[in-house]
This record gives structure tokens, C-alpha cells and sequence, in this order.
């Protein structure tokens, strides 16, 4: 084990999850065809390695190879790996959704997909964003030469802070907009929303559309609060679900 993650420079902890998750899916390694002219771990790696759709199936199925005490170099493992369409690539961040949360949107969009232009100019939207002054995406990417990992230009500074950011929010309609508002620091909480920008700003925008308009927030914790649907409700403001 030792042995293999000095060959590898990875830590013991990554060959013994490849192992467990080997030894669960029991890749098989050891009867395998060999075509006429190849190596025998050539042939063994694109068994393990020729499945695109499952990359950590077929990095268990190296490592598996690799704790047998089989020679492997890593270039024919990168090799076979760019053969069967496997590349290095940064995982895709997202939010993972529930089946309600899936469902829920098409509903609503199937409720709504008759509705014509003159009915969703009766509709307010509001949304808020957050500004970060510094980019800390970290997927920034540099070229340079060995050995010059420290050297200045290929330093970038970074803040621990992420160097601060702004809040802004609006309501927009087909027929104007509110004005743009910034949330001088803090955590923007159900009070803050009434007293900062559904009383002062939303209120009068929708006084000034007419009996006929409706207000539809977002999913944000605050605005589903007790207190602003209880304000809502005084103000006898419509709801967009």
C-alpha cells in the first residue's frame, strides 16, 4: 500500500476507497481476451477503463490492477482513458433538486402557458443578487514552467473574506421598474424586507398598477416568512403562488 501511493503520489486514504469501491462492483480483471498484438495490461486496462459513462468504475478497475502488483505506467493509463472519451475535467457545481422540486416549476408553467401578454403585464416580479467585489470561483487557470509555482506573476491574492459583496434588489413589470435597491450590509431578514422594501418600494408600485395587479416573489427564506404573507394579506396585495 505504501509502495503504491509513493508510485502514484496519492494519499493511502484514495487507493483504500478505490479498493472498497472495487471490491462492491468486482470489476473483472483477471479473465480477459487478448487481441493480437497488445499487451496484456493494455487489454486489462480498456476492459476495466472502455466505460465512459462510469469513470469511477474504471479508476477502481486501474487501482485494482495496481494493488495486484501488475506493472502499469500512468501514461498507458492516460492513454487508455483518452481512447475510451474519459478527459480530466472540473466536477459541475450545482443544487441537486427533489422530484417535488422538479415537478413543481412544469405545474406552474403548464398553469401559465395560456396566459396572454396583457395578463402578465398585471404581474410584478422581484428578485435580488449578490455582488461579490472579488472573484473567488478559484477556476481560473495559468500556463507556466515548472518550478515557478511562487514566483509573482503566477501568484494571484486572494482574499479569506472573498473581500466583501452587495445585495440589490427590484421589481420589475412590463410597464416600468422599481428603483434599485442596496441593502446597506447584514442579513436580510423577513422585518428587514417588510420595513426596507416591500412597505417603501413594492406597496406603492402596486398601488400605482391598479386593482388588477399581482406581486410574485421568490423562493428565498425570508420572503415565504409568516410576517410578510401576513403584511401581504393587511395590504390586500394579490399573491402569485
Amino acid at each position: 500500500m505504501i509502495a503504491l501511493c509513493i508510485e502514484l503520489n496519492v494519499h493511502r486514504s484514495v487507493i483504500h476507497r478505490l479498493w472498497n469501491h472495487y471490491q462492491r462492483i468486482k470489476t473483472p480483471v483477471e479473465d480477459v481476451g487478448l487481441d493480437a498484438g497488445e499487451s496484456p495490461q493494455r487489454q486489462t486496462i480498456a476492459t476495466c477503463c472502455n466505460v465512459p459513462e462510469d469513470t469511477n468504475s474504471a479508476t477502481a478497475g486501474v487501482a485494482a490492477l495496481l494493488l495486484q502488483g501488475r506493472p502499469i505506467s500512468c501514461q498507458i493509463v492516460s492513454h487508455r482513458l483518452h481512447e475510451g472519451g474519459m478527459f480530466a475535467r472540473r466536477p459541475v457545481a450545482c443544487m441537486p433538486l427533489s422530484p417535488a422540486q422538479v415537478r413543481a416549476p412544469l405545474h406552474w408553467a403548464r398553469e401559465h402557458r395560456s396566459w396572454t401578454p396583457e395578463q402578465w403585464g398585471h404581474v410584478l416580479f422581484t428578485d435580488e443578487s449578490r455582488f461579490n467585489i472579488q472573484n473567488d470561483s478559484r477556476r481560473a487557470i495559468i500556463w507556466r514552467k515548472p518550478g515557478t509555482r511562487y514566483r509573482e506573476p503566477n501568484i494571484v491574492a486572494r482574499d479569506n473574506y472573498r473581500g466583501g459583496g452587495l445585495l440589490v434588489l427590484a421589481a420589475i413589470a412590463t410597464n416600468g421598474r422599481t428603483d434599485l435597491y442596496v441593502f446597506a450590509g447584514g442579513s436580510v431578514t423577513a422585518d428587514r424586507h417588510r420595513d426596507e422594501i416591500l412597505h417603501p418600494l413594492v406597496w406603492p408600485f402596486i398601488a400605482a398598477m391598479g386593482i388588477d395587479a399581482i406581486f410574485m416573489g421568490d423562493n428565498a427564506r425570508p420572503h415565504g416568512a409568516r410576517l410578510l404573507r401576513s403584511y401581504l394579506e393587511s395590504e390586500t396585495v394579490p399573491q402569485m403562488a
